[in-house]
């Protein structure tokens, strides 16, 4: 019977812990901006107790709400925003998208072709 009360005490702890260690050390803003062509949406993520930003991403959409691009960014203090990773969506026929992938270029500071 106490080894039940000990390992329920253990469990009871161990949650505990672990609901702590995922409090989020970022905060998230967001922004939407639609026009009449499409919609960017933009995250950004700061940490929790500077503001200083660490990543962005960024969504565009067309009229049709369909996804055109995804690119993550990273910030860093000396040159601002370097790109992570860029997906460039067409669809086909059947309304399918087909993603390509872009890296960022360091060299000439923009993505890769």
């Amino acid at each position: 019977m106490n080894s039940k009360k000990l390992f329920s005490l253990f469990a009871v702890l161990f949650l505990s812990l672990s609901i702590y260690a995922n409090d989020p050390e970022t905060v998230m803003f967001s922004n939407v901006e639609t026009t009449e062509t499409g919609c960017v949406k933009e995250f950004l993520l700061c940490d929790k107790d500077t503001n200083a930003p660490l990543t962005k991403t960024v969504y565009r959409y067309d009229a049709t709400g369909r996804m055109q691009e995804k690119a993550t960014y990273e910030w860093t203090g000396t040159k601002g925003w370097i790109g992570i990773q860029k997906y460039e969506y067409s669809y086909n026929a059947d309304n399918q998208p087909i993603p390509s992938i872009s890296k960022w270029n360091n060299k000439t500071n923009d993505w890769a072709k």
